[in-house]
């Protein structure tokens, strides 16, 4: 069994993740009770921009990220069959990291915000987070470079390749448009980072964990490596021309709109190769998902990651997008991704590996039960509010119903948005007790082990 020492930086990423996730929730649970009470918590640190803004920079690259670098530095030196370059730089790079973390946090709250969807952080944070994923790169491409493995197993293409894109995404989406002024240049090079943070990082590492996780999980090879590589390149080729169908029926030229429109239809071709690979490898497996949570946990992201992608050519379609454009159904969308495709990846991530690293299994396999169904039944009911409410409320404004009007057509939904949002937040904390206790008798168990060994000596 590994020691603690050998996979430090993977644990301490998780543990840094888990922390993050229940911040980053409790942002997005203030900002979905402020839409049912406004004047709750009603401060200039509160404010109903600041918070969202802090919630979805937090879930995305403090959670999110974190649980993915986590991952990376345990699958990817299993991968290589060798050990993490090195454990202190990945230590480092995490406490700085968080300190980074933190000090975009409090901008956020502090109103100090670029305004750019998924890189609101004001520059002088986007130039440390930079520095940040720098190092962690740095860490894990010299660890595959001394591998003892000649062969790149497909997660490492997809690990690697968004180790490659995230920092080149982050250059291209914030610092040329604070230098841009307002207009639709900005809002060009800022889609380029909103959605390629989506599909060049989110998508594709955790498309990577899942690949990993479903041999190990089912006790089965992978259906087709070859359509794998299929699915890796066409993604890496088409995806990152999709930003434009966010400005649909906006002021942008209209070959630019096709430009954005077409991509995301082919994408369809790399998200069916990619799931036929992943059902195909659980042909005759279906049945362990009723014992195995991480399993069910896998399984479940990528239904919803099949739904999520379904929905995303059909929104870039000018006609639908002229009816949802900028209703409750995009939010609902949005978090698809996040939450119910590649957070679930990772909570599968952290049940697998975590025992792998501490020497025994999770705490509470009751625990592991309840954050699964939490997270699933409170998602549901959250994204169904959001699709049904901005279906409502996109053919009411074409209707021509007064807009206050149609605000007020919607307490039922965003009551609804509530509930599902604090049964998702739950969840969490069923993860994070799990954790704790896990580590803890971890630590117990080994320091008795030792004294017996000591005594018999």
């Amino acid at each position: 069994m590994f020691t603690d020492e050998k996979w430090s930086s993977s644990k301490n990423w998780f543990i840094a993740a888990v922390f993050w996730i229940i911040i980053g929730m409790s942002m997005g649970l203030l900002t979905a009770t402020k839409q049912i009470w406004p004047e709750l918590l009603n401060n200039r640190w509160t404010t109903y921009g600041h918070i969202r803004s802090a919630h979805v920079m937090l879930v995305i690259y403090a959670w999110l990220s974190m649980a993915y670098v986590g991952s990376m530095f345990y699958m990817i030196p299993k991968l290589a069959k060798t050990t993490v370059f090195s454990e202190k730089l990945g230590n480092f790079s995490l406490v700085l990291y968080n300190v980074v973390i933190l000090e975009g946090f409090f901008a956020l709250l502090d109103g100090q915000t670029s305004v750019i969807e998924y890189g609101e952080f004001p520059l002088w944070v986007d130039v440390q987070v930079l520095i940040a994923i720098g190092l962690v790169a740095y860490n894990l491409f010299k660890t595959v470079g001394q591998r003892q493995e000649k062969m790149l197993y497909v997660s490492l293409w997809y690990f690697l390749g968004s180790l490659l894109w995230l920092p080149l995404t982050w250059i291209v989406g914030n610092f040329p448009p604070s230098l841009i002024p307002s207009g639709v240049q900005q809002g060009l090079m800022g889609w380029f980072l909103g959605h390629n943070a989506i599909g060049l990082w989110m998508t594709t590492v955790g498309v990577g964990q899942i690949y990993y996780l479903l041999p190990k999980l089912t006790g089965r090879p992978l259906y087709s490596h070859q359509l794998s590589m299929i699915g890796f390149w066409a993604i890496a080729t088409f995806y990152v021309w999709n930003g434009p169908h966010h400005l649909m029926n906006g002021p942008i030229p209209s070959w630019i709109s096709k430009a954005g429109v077409i991509p995301s239809i082919v994408l369809l071709i790399p998200v069916w190769a990619v799931l036929a690979n992943f059902w195909g490898t659980m042909k005759g497996s279906w049945s362990q998902t009723r014992t195995s949570v991480p399993l069910r946990f896998t399984m479940a992201g990528t239904i919803f990651y099949l739904f999520a992608c379904l929905q995303g050519p059909l929104q870039a379609l000018p006609s639908v997008s002229s009816v949802i454009k900028f209703t409750h159904w995009t939010v609902g969308h949005a978090h698809m991704g996040p939450f119910g495709a590649f957070s679930f990846t990772s909570f599968a991530a952290i049940y697998y590996i975590l025992p792998k690293i501490v020497g025994r299994e999770m705490f509470s396999k009751r625990a592991m039960e309840a954050h699964f169904w939490f997270s699933t039944v409170g998602f549901l009911v959250f994204a169904f509010s959001l699709w049904i409410a901005g279906v409502v409320q996109g053919f009411a404004w074409i209707d021509g119903v007064p807009f206050l009007k149609t605000v007020l057509m919607m307490e039922p939904y965003v009551k609804g948005r509530a509930i599902g949002g604090t049964m998702m937040y739950v969840a969490q904390f069923f993860l994070a007790w799990n954790m704790y206790k896990t580590i803890k008798l971890a630590k117990i168990e080994k320091k008795q082990q030792s004294q017996q060994q000591a005594a018999t000596a």
